[in-house]
This record gives C-alpha cells, sequence and structure tokens, in this order.
C-alpha cells in the first residue's frame, strides 16, 4: 500500500512543470532531427566530390541508417520505459553527435557505412518513441498542441541549420563543419535533457498537466503493472492493424517530398523553383503540425486525420494541375505540407486514441517498424512509376491515393472502436523509475 509522500517537485509557479519538459523536448528533439538528422543532405555533395567516390555510393550509408533504425525500433520500444530516460537519451544524443562530428575524420567509404549503422541505432532511441512517451506522460491534456509544437520546432531548427551548415561548408569545409554543427547539437540538446526530461511527473512528485489536482506520489512507488493480456488485445485488434499500416501510408506519401526538385525540374521548372518547392513543403509542416495539434485536442483525431490527408491530397492535384506554372507548384506544395506533417502527428495521437499510455512505447514502436519500411519503399516506387511513365504525374496519384487509403483506415478503426467500445487505458506507461 503506498502512502503520500513529501513531494519533491519544483515549487508551484503560474506555469506547469510539464511545460518545462516541453521545452527540453524542443531542444532535444532540435539537436537530434532538426541538426543531426535533417542535415545529412548538405554534405553528400561536396563529400562524394572531394573523395571522389559516386554519389549513389555515399547515398548508401543512409540507407543504412534507415535499416538499422528500423530494426532496433522495436527495442527501443522496450527499454525506454524501463530505464531512467533522461540518461539514456543523452547517451543516444552523445553517440549521435559524436558520430557525426568524427565523421570529420573519415577517409573510406566504409568508415561512413559503420557510422550509419551507429547513428542507425542512435536515432531508434531518439527520433520517433521518446518525444511522444514523455509527452503523452505529462500531458493528460492538449498533447496534441504539445506534440505539434515540438515537431514544428525541429522543423524550424532544420530550417536554419541547412543554409548556416552550406555557408559554413562554403567558407571552411565539409569536415570543419560536421564538427561545428555536431557540437552545437550536443550543446542545445544533452544538457538540458539531462536536467528536466523524466518519463513521468510522478517521479518528481508531481501530477500530468490536465488531470485532477491529487496528491502526488513520491518517485519510488511503484504503480501497479498492466495485464500482459492487455498488450496481446490490442496487438490482435483490428484498430492496431489499421494504425500500423496507416503509419506506413504517411511515410510512403510524406515521401515525395524528396521528389519536389525532381518533378519541377520535369516539368520544366528551373532548379531554384524546385528547391523552394521543398522550402514551401517545410514551412507547410511547420504550420500544420501546430494546426493539427490544436485541432485534434478540440475535434479528436477522425478530425485531425481527415484535415492532414485531405491537405496532402489538394496539395497533390494542384502540382499536377499546375504542370509548370511556378505559383501553381508553389502552392500545391505548401498545402501538401499538411500532409507531410501528419507523419509526425498522427500516428503517435493514433495510438494514444485508441490504446492510451500503457504499452505505448512498446506498441508504437511497431507502428514506426512499418513507417520506416514504407520510407525505404517510397523512394524506388516512386522512382519506378518515373522511369515507366517519363512524368512524375503518377507518382503523385500514388501519394495522394495513400492519403485517401489513410483516411479510409482511420474510418475503419473509428468505426470498430464505436461497436466494440475502447481499448484505451489512461495509465501512466511503467514501473520503474
Amino acid at each position: 500500500m503506498s502512502t503520500p509522500a513529501i513531494s519533491t517537485a519544483p515549487p508551484r509557479t503560474g506555469v506547469h512543470h510539464a511545460w518545462w519538459v516541453l521545452v527540453a523536448c524542443c531542444l532535444m528533439y532540435g539537436g537530434a532531427v532538426g541538426i543531426i538528422g535533417n542535415s545529412a543532405g548538405i554534405y553528400l555533395h561536396p563529400v562524394s566530390e572531394e573523395m571522389g567516390w559516386p554519389l549513389a555510393s555515399l547515398n548508401g550509408y543512409l540507407t543504412v541508417v534507415s535499416l538499422v533504425m528500423t530494426v532496433t525500433l522495436p527495442i527501443a520500444g522496450w527499454v525506454l520505459p524501463r530505464v531512467r530516460l533522461q540518461w539514456v537519451i543523452a547517451a543516444a544524443l552523445t553517440a549521435a553527435c559524436a558520430t557525426y562530428a568524427g565523421s570529420a575524420l573519415f577517409t573510406t567509404l566504409t568508415h561512413w557505412y559503420i557510422a550509419g549503422a551507429v547513428l542507425g541505432v542512435c536515432y531508434a532511441f531518439l527520433l520517433y518513441i521518446p518525444v511522444p512517451l514523455v509527452v503523452n506522460n505529462w500531458f493528460r491534456t492538449r498533447n496534441g498542441l504539445a506534440i505539434g509544437i515540438t515537431a514544428a520546432f525541429a522543423s524550424l531548427v532544420a530550417a536554419f541549420a541547412n543554409p548556416i551548415g552550406g555557408a559554413l561548408i562554403t567558407s571552411v569545409g565539409w569536415r570543419e563543419t560536421r564538427v561545428i554543427m555536431g557540437s552545437i547539437a550536443w550543446v542545445l540538446a544533452v544538457p538540458i535533457t539531462i536536467a528536466l526530461i523524466r518519463l513521468r511527473p510522478e517521479q518528481l512528485g508531481m501530477r500530468p498537466y490536465g488531470a485532477p489536482d491529487e496528491v502526488a506520489v513520491a518517485s519510488d512507488v511503484t504503480a501497479p503493472a498492466p495485464e500482459r493480456q492487455s498488450l496481446a488485445r490490442a496487438v490482435r485488434s483490428l484498430p492496431f492493424v489499421c494504425t500500423v499500416v496507416l503509419g506506413g501510408l504517411f511515410a510512403f506519401g510524406a515521401s515525395m517530398l524528396q521528389q519536389a526538385p525532381s518533378h519541377a525540374s520535369a516539368v520544366g521548372l528551373d532548379a531554384t523553383t524546385g528547391a523552394a518547392g521543398v522550402s514551401a513543403i517545410m514551412i507547410g509542416g511547420i504550420c500544420a503540425k501546430l494546426l493539427l495539434g490544436q485541432v485534434h485536442d478540440r475535434y479528436g483525431i477522425g478530425t485531425t486525420t481527415a484535415i492532414s490527408t485531405a491537405l496532402g491530397v489538394l496539395g497533390s492535384i494542384l502540382v499536377i494541375v499546375a504542370a509548370g506554372d511556378a505559383t501553381g507548384f508553389l502552392i500545391g506544395c505548401f498545402l501538401f505540407g499538411g500532409g507531410y506533417a501528419g507523419l509526425v502527428v498522427v500516428p503517435p495521437l493514433t495510438v494514444r486514441h485508441f490504446f492510451g499510455t500503457v504499452n505505448y512505447s512498446r506498441l508504437y514502436s511497431w507502428v514506426t517498424v512499418a513507417l520506416g519500411l514504407f520510407s525505404a519503399a517510397a523512394p524506388i516506387g516512386y522512382a519506378r512509376i518515373y522511369d515507366v511513365t517519363g512524368s512524375f504525374d503518377g507518382a503523385w496519384i500514388a501519394s495522394m491515393s495513400a492519403f485517401i487509403l489513410i483516411a479510409v483506415l482511420m474510418g475503419v478503426a473509428l468505426g470498430y472502436e464505436r461497436r466494440h467500445g475502447s481499448l484505451a487505458t489512461l495509465s501512466t506507461e511503467g514501473a520503474h523509475p
């Protein structure tokens, strides 16, 4: 029988401590995703040019990153709620930043491929699972907005990191830039992760944001472990199958981001416009991540999914119809950013909606496996469509079809929930401090 303990929580102020945890999540995600993850592309050409390697050979290390991450995700989903989360995240961040910066010394493709494997393991513990896991434990309400803010912040960091990194490559070289950017990412993310990120508010004697103001329990009080059959029941359910496929389809549809410059070139637009199309998708994604989070908190996961998929479909249609018109192309790309944003907002919120927070990380880790597999398949599929048809219109139609199927799957899952009742349990995950 647990007894109330003297709270070790920070002094109460006008701001709930959950928001400070969110700040830490933003900075952690900004370092891991905004700098380390999303700046990989700016090095490919200068590195391959200096070393005399085919660009495709160097690109292969990114494939290694994706494959190793996909394989490691289920392990990360099992480990993260069972350890001192802040130290595991800090260790993964340190290893990722050190590998990123250490690549300044690489002289062979083998070095890059080994680094890809290390980064893949690190990313499994950083990119998809920890932020939704922490946010869902700390925010009983407004968790959609919190996830949207974190994802938007990472995109904002990437929007600055890429041009700054590109300028540094031009002025001091890619090797020095890797050291500078890796060091910045570490300073941005690691100290605040250790200081503020905790798996559960109960570890600080606090309640989640939006929970009833009850007496908090001490961090050494063990909560009852969820029954194993709740996990088995969830995995066997139709909503879980829909959620896994839905996550993969989001990855497939959103991957058209990478094809925007090639599409622009194919319809006669210049390279600058093609690059601007990617920027338009990113800007639209930042706006949509904040919008989708707020829509979720007010109207639920069904409406959130409908808006994201509708924007993905509408954006694809406008890009196709615009053809060689630059203005139409950019507007279509901006709207497509709403579908792209759904990739990091909708799947984690879908898992929470249907299954709650018990076993959250283990269930969501399997969704991210599908996400990784579909992400790997999408560029091959889109390239094949272009090779066969001589146009990227078919690829945009395939992306559009993925978004339509997402909406259908969400409707099926919600219909099952209405008929059979909810599988969600909003207990705090994990019994370990």
